[in-house]
């Protein structure tokens, strides 16, 4: 279990989180229920100093599969929702705006086409007034232009062919390293399409043993993704190499629902899934951080809770005899073996196990890069952070 967590629970049954983009400063997140009646949209404002969660609930009328925030304003997020019981070609995509004062929402447009399971926001561009987005239905991707509320639909990317074998889309991720093109899942495959062309950049059959689920491209290393499936593994890719992946990521013994990248520190992965747990990896043999030659010598999956910081303070009597308590040697300077017994490694850094029901989503915070969020069926979303000797470990302290 992790050093701080903070608990709060909904009513109703929930499926989807995501963080509120464009809050810097305070954390925020989103979560939409799937109640067979009073669906809510939950707003929750994190606050640390006072080691409070301060909820504001939004009556919606549909269930909720998923939900993403505006990059640019808190105010506005989309919804992809359907009535109760409803067949899956009925979902639509509703952008929403919120009246704080009042606790309702405001309709502000529902996208044109049926059957959309998510939406996602063009990553590079912060503009409030107008933006690009995508919506996902099974089969199909819709590129269209936001201005004002007002939905301009600019492409259609038909991604599946007209054989009955060919897999549903299951998710997708918009590359932050080139905004014409985004990353999908279908079934076990995973692709990239063109979104100028519309044309298949490349194209992993059979990248897991079992569906794939859980997509994420990391923000700070191009060609990266990370892939969590029904084999109960994470896979991490280089795109430019797609014979065999980078990493192999254990830990889970069941379905994996979520993937999700440190934007800031990219050697750390969040994953979890329906084996009721939260699992925190360092990955930075594969990260943007093993450049500074602080990486892994070797890439081991722990299987083991949090690592303890017993073990820092044991490995640190290692040090030469001439060193002090910060490893600095006769000189001033560190030496190798206390560096090496205090660097980030690849493994699993820590489990959070106060879930008791499936954990289909984590999403970390845009205001604090060591917070994060998961939220399980049962609606109970907890707020979590990186373990203090972790954090220490990556700034070098």
């Amino acid at each position: 279990m992790a050093d701080n967590s903070w608990v709060f629970g909904l009513r109703h049954q929930a499926r989807c989180l995501t963080g509120v983009t464009a809050s810097t400063e305070k954390s925020k997140f989103l979560v939409g229920t799937v109640g067979t009646k009073n669906n809510v949209v939950c707003l929750l404002d994190f606050d640390e100093e006072k080691s409070e969660i301060i909820p504001t609930l939004f009556d919606h009328p549909n269930e909720i599969w998923d939900i993403v925030s505006c990059p640019s304003d808190e105010s506005l997020f989309f919804t992809c929702h359907s009535p109760v019981g409803a067949d899956p070609s009925e979902k639509k995509a509703t952008l929403w705006k919120q009246d704080i004062d009042n606790t309702s929402l405001k309709q502000v447009t529902t996208l044109k086409p049926s059957g959309i399971f998510k939406v996602l926001w063009d990553p590079t561009e912060e503009q409030q007034d107008a933006s690009r987005i995508i919506a996902l239905g099974h089969s199909n991707i819709y590129l269209s232009t936001m201005n004002d509320g007002t939905e301009k639909q600019q492409a259609t990317i038909k991604v599946l062919s007209n054989e009955e074998e060919d897999p549903w889309l299951q998710n997708a991720a918009w590359n932050p390293h080139n905004k014409e093109s985004i990353i999908t899942t279908a079934g076990r495959d995973l692709a990239g399409w063109d979104l100028r062309s519309g044309k298949n950049e490349f194209n992993r059959k059979m990248a897991h043993q079992s569906t794939i689920r859980a997509v994420d491209c990391n923000a700070n290393k191009p060609y990266h993704v990370a892939t969590g499936g029904d084999d109960a593994k994470v896979r991490i890719w280089d795109v430019r190499q797609l014979g065999e992946p980078v990493m192999m990521v254990e830990g889970h013994t069941h379905w994996i629902w979520s993937v999700a990248f440190n934007k800031f520190h990219d050697q750390l992965l969040l994953t979890s899934g329906s084996d009721t747990v939260v699992n925190l990896h360092n990955v930075v043999s594969v990260s943007s951080a093993s450049y500074l030659g602080h990486s892994s010598d070797s890439s081991n999956n722990s299987t083991s809770s949090c690592r303890s910081s017993q073990s820092n303070d044991n490995d640190s009597s290692n040090n030469k005899s001439g060193s002090d308590s910060h490893g600095n040697n006769s000189d001033g300077q560190q030496d190798d073996n206390y560096w090496n017994s205090h660097k980030p490694t690849d493994g699993l850094i820590c489990t959070y196990d106060q879930h008791e029901d499936s954990v289909y989503s984590v999403a970390w915070s845009p205001a604090d890069t060591w917070t994060f969020a998961s939220l399980s069926y049962a609606g109970r979303v907890v707020i979590s952070q990186v373990p203090m000797t972790e954090k220490f470990k990556i700034l070098g302290v």
